[in-house]
Order: structure tokens, then C-alpha cells, then sequence
């Protein structure tokens, strides 16, 4: 019987990145808790970069299906920490 040892590529080891410019659908990921790995700017507009998940089309699917749910408080305070980075990064 012999063993085989499946090598796995860098990319499936790290999760690649998942880029947005809609600012709800960052902030709905941030309450998430999608790990925000910077933003970029892309011409006058900004990029939110975030560590991307097995879950996220599902996710996104549901944000944009209204299909899902944050505390709203939480959300709230996300929007106004996400407005600061946008003005102040």
C-alpha cells in the first residue's frame, strides 16, 4: 500500500484577498467578521481589501439577497470607523 502526499499550492494554503468598493458591503463584512487588510486607493476611489473566506460569495449572496443580519449597533459603529479610515487614510 503505498502513501501519497498531496502537495498543496500556495494558494491553497493562504487565503487570497477579496477587493470591494461598495462601502455597505465592507462594513457588513467587517461586522462579519472579515479581517480588513487594507484599503487602496484605485484612481478618486478607495479599495477595502479584505482576507477572503470559503463563505464569501454565500456571504455577499446574502448581503446583496437581504438574506442576513448584524447587530445593528455594531454596524452603526462600523460604518462611522470605516467613514474615519476612508477620510484619514
Amino acid at each position: 500500500m503505498s502513501t501519497e502526499r498531496r502537495q498543496t499550492s500556495k494558494q491553497e494554503r493562504e487565503p487570497t484577498a477579496f477587493e470591494t468598493r461598495d462601502f455597505y458591503l465592507a462594513c457588513f463584512l467587517r461586522c462579519s467578521g472579515y479581517e480588513l487588510q487594507g484599503l487602496r486607493s484605485e484612481g478618486p476611489r478607495k479599495v477595502f481589501v479584505f482576507r477572503d473566506r470559503a463563505s464569501r460569495r454565500d456571504d455577499v449572496m446574502a448581503f446583496y439577497g437581504d438574506a442576513t443580519s448584524v447587530r445593528p449597533l455594531a454596524f452603526a459603529a462600523t460604518i462611522k470607523d470605516m467613514k474615519g479610515l476612508l477620510h484619514n487614510g
